[in-house]
């Protein structure tokens, strides 16, 4: 989403940043996500000193008056329809749409269900009955949250609300050019690829995002996936079309995940490319927060993505590792050029 929407907050350094700080990604469980500076300021934290957020400023008046009709969206006591939101912002209802999809990258009703969904889930794992956060997140009905907000949790709500004791998650960690590697899989398919220094450190992250699933050590199912993060980890080409992916997003962010694994190793697109790809010229910086949301590292090869002026921009396991990993594929790429 465009830059100034949210920010977030670290607990463990006490500080808060922009979505796109070029600082290296924190754990989730450490994170905590504010509207505005002012807010996290109010809850104790500092700014950066990396990306000022504290001084973020937005300029393009039609970035500020989406942000705006954001901020409305995230209450479930406003119930204001298109009709009113355009009022407010002195736009038409049809260029109100245009443009918020232009932005974010999702329509209006997309982001109005992302939103109840995220109510659900925060007030589940709080420990809420379901049917009183289900009203609560602003759903009129307990039917439409099973129709649009339950599929989004990954698993039944009571379930979720318990941290998913009824999943059970196979994983592996693999040694790589880049670091440990993480892979995670459901039933489906491959639901986590992870990048960091050490096995705990991968396997605390996994298992806060799944605190109650069954973690099983795979035997020899992840085996053959593992041999191809290890060879994408090096800048080789390795086959992953036919990998089983079991990815949970909104329905943009899938779309440019799946855009993501038609780009070549060695000719990296840019985020403004991706989007003309997807038919939407305007949603670069949309493109760029679901390439830092993408949950499946390498496999779909959010790394290949860089800035319009070539350079490698920010990445959610480092940027070192971006750079690493571009570099040795840019070298695969030229070895193998007749």
């Amino acid at each position: 989403m465009a830059d100034g929407v949210f920010f977030y907050a670290v607990a463990t350094t006490g500080i808060f940043c922009r979505p796109v700080c070029s600082a290296r990604r924190p754990l989730r469980k450490n994170v905590e996500f504010f509207a505005t500076p002012a807010e996290a300021v109010a809850a104790g934290y500092r700014a950066c000193r990396r990306c000022h957020p504290d001084r973020a400023r937005v300029t393009d008046p039609t970035i500020a008056s989406v942000i705006a009709v954001c901020r409305w969206l995230e209450h479930p006591e406003d119930d204001a329809d298109v009709a009113e939101l355009a009022s407010r912002v002195g736009w038409s209802q049809r260029h109100l749409r245009r443009i918020f999809t232009d932005v974010t990258g999702v329509t209006i009703a997309a982001y109005v269900r992302a939103q109840r969904a995220d109510r659900v889930r925060t007030a589940l794992r709080a420990g809420t009955p379901v049917t009183e956060a289900v009203f609560e997140a602003g759903y009129g009905s307990v039917r439409g949250f099973y129709e649009h907000g339950a599929p989004r949790l990954g698993s039944s709500p009571s379930s979720y609300r318990q941290g998913s004791p009824d999943l059970t998650i196979s994983y592996v960690v693999v040694d790589t050019d880049i670091g440990k590697v993480l892979i995670a899989a459901t039933d489906k398919g491959v639901c986590a690829i992870r990048i960091g220094e050490s096995d705990s450190e991968l396997l605390v992250e996994l298992a806060a995002e799944f605190s109650q699933a069954a973690l099983v050590p795979s035997d020899n199912a992840l085996q053959e996936i593992g041999a191809a993060v290890v060879e994408l980890a090096a800048g080789r080409q390795a086959s992953t079309q036919d990998i089983p992916l079991d990815l949970r997003g909104t329905a943009f962010q899938v779309e440019v995940w799946e855009a993501l694994r038609t780009i070549r190793p060695g000719e990296p697109a840019s985020y403004g490319e991706v989007a003309q790809q997807l038919g939407r010229p305007t949603a670069s910086r949309a493109v760029a927060s679901a390439c830092a949301a993408n949950p499946v590292a390498l496999v779909v090869p959010c790394h290949r993505v860089v800035r319009s002026d070539g350079s490698s921009g920010g990445y959610r396991w480092g940027s070192e590792r971006k750079a690493a990993l571009l570099a040795a594929e840019a070298d695969a790429a030229e070895s193998t050029t007749p």
